[in-house]
């Protein structure tokens, strides 16, 4: 008979993702507190201020394109950030038009990718090492899956991250939305809102870790705080078929 897989999602269950987020935000946007929701949220797009934007946009000229006899007073930088250089080394500025969708997705996975994906703090001091309590219990009775929604640019720092925690997991898996993940699992832990106001599909198990933003959802067989309070919660272990052996 084959071991149940548990999934243990990233984003707000090992990762602060929320935190490092908000940081970078007021960092990069936050002129002022309206700028900055208040309350905690794992909906960064639909939560925070994004705009429509218009970008000016430079193109660099070939090398043989420009004059040689530039010299280092031609890079000194006037009171509007302008030097006398940029005639010479751009050609003409083109204004390239953003959407807010298009903005969030820059500051996400581009300006700040590693800042919100890889160097995120974890949930809680000496988490790593309740995580890897939990492994170590119950790793003989079940295969575990560390598993988040993912795509091409934040796996690598996502795995930056994961190496950061020393993970002694085997498994890992990257879904494009955040249902995908019961393909994969039979137990997920998540705080994940979209899960959870989904439903469980016939034959899975949900966990739900407790948040602000998803405190008014009731869903899952288990409502707790953290992994490390199911190293001894009897009903986790009824849920896996854990047996004690050393009794």
């Amino acid at each position: 008979m084959s071991k149940k897989v548990v999934g243990i999602d990233i984003n707000e269950v090992l990762r602060a993702r929320w935190l490092q987020f908000d940081r970078y935000y007021a960092q990069e946007f936050g002129e002022n507190d309206e700028e900055i929701p208040a309350s905690y949220t794992y909906d960064f797009f639909n939560t925070y201020r994004w705009e429509d934007t218009v970008e000016t946009v430079k193109e660099l000229r070939e090398p043989d394109e420009m004059p040689d006899d530039i010299n280092p007073v031609h890079y000194q930088v006037d009171k509007e950030g302008e030097a006398d250089a940029d005639a010479f080394l751009f050609k003409k500025a083109e204004e390239v038009k953003l959407s807010a969708r298009e903005v969030y997705n820059r500051f996400m996975y581009q300006d700040f990718l590693f800042e919100l994906h890889g160097s995120a703090p974890i949930m809680y001091r000496n988490m790593d090492v309740d995580v890897n309590n939990f492994l170590l219990k119950y790793e003989n009775t079940v295969d575990f899956t560390v598993i988040s929604v993912e795509n091409k640019f934040s796996i690598p720092p996502t795995l930056f991250f994961l190496s950061k925690i020393q993970s002694r997991f085997k498994n890992y898996v990257f879904v494009n939305k955040s249902l995908d993940m019961w393909k994969h699992v039979d137990i997920l832990i998540t705080t994940d809102p979209e899960i959870l106001k989904f439903g469980v599909p016939w034959g899975k198990k949900l966990i739900k870790l407790n948040r602000p933003y998803n405190e008014n959802i009731k869903a899952g067989t288990i409502e707790t705080l953290q992994i490390k309070d199911l190293i001894e919660d009897k009903k986790f272990q009824k849920i896996i078929k854990y047996k004690n052996k050393s009794k």
